[in-house]
């Protein structure tokens, strides 16, 4: 995703979407600690191995919500006072660093449930957790996908001459009836996008993504939702009291 061009994207056009990876980031921290209280509350030790694992895992966690921090921070002065343009290649990392606390975090639920038999409300809770931060980190990346794609310096075009990025209903209606191209998207309009892409595992009614980039983003995001919806979800309801 990093293999583009840079684009310097302006600071105020970055801010919703830095909140939504810094709300991901303490969903996650407060995931990982509810996991750690898992463990404590039963006092669960399975051998030197897997304890082992488990640590490091927590460990690298940990490092990477540090290396998020740090990368955070070094932004704040340019997204609220000096408001210079932001490199698309620091959004990339941020990105990325956040999507691989998801993942350990993924992987850890599905690891505890398997070995505390987790089950029920809590199961419902931590599936909702995950789901929200999931929703948030491909918020962004459909953005930082989309966007750049709009500048008329930075358009991207396919193999036919297709315009890339994501097509939204307001688009097709405005060049049929205004016959112009001047619409961009809000964050809302991201928002509404990834929220129903979760829930339809695809493209919602009226929109489409265009581009092997956003194809792949959008595979991802449906591999993430699978694993919340069909193996934890599931699981939770089969085991309501």
């Amino acid at each position: 995703m990093s293999g583009r061009a840079q684009v310097d994207i302006p600071a105020r056009i970055c801010r919703p979407y830095i909140l939504a990876l810094l709300l991901a980031a303490l969903i996650n921290g407060a995931l990982r600690i509810q996991i750690a209280i898992h463990y404590w509350r039963r006092a669960y030790y399975a051998g030197f191995g897997f304890d082992l694992i488990r640590n490091s895992l927590a460990l690298v966690f940990s490092l990477l919500l540090i290396a998020f921090l740090v990368r955070l921070i070094s932004l704040v002065p340019r997204l609220w006072w000096t408001r210079q343009p932001i490199a698309s290649g620091e959004l990339f990392w941020l990105g990325l660093i956040s999507t691989l606390q998801l993942t350990l975090n993924l992987v850890s639920v599905n690891v505890t449930i398997y070995r505390l038999k987790i089950a029920s409300y809590e199961l419902l809770a931590e599936s909702i957790a995950l789901y929200s931060a999931i929703n948030l980190i491909f918020l962004f990346w459909y953005w930082y996908a989309d966007y750049p794609l709009r500048g008329r310096q930075a358009i991207g075009t396919g193999r036919a001459g297709v315009p890339l990025g994501i097509l939204f209903p307001e688009e097709e209606r405005e060049k049929f009836f205004m016959n112009t191209e001047t619409w961009i998207p809000k964050p809302i309009d991201y928002f509404y996008f990834t929220i129903l892409s979760s829930n339809c595992f695809g493209s919602p009614e009226g929109h489409c993504v265009i581009g092997s980039r956003l194809k792949l983003i959008q595979i991802v995001h449906t591999v993430f939702m699978i694993f919340v919806f069909i193996i934890i979800v599931a699981r939770a309801i089969n085991t309501l009291a």
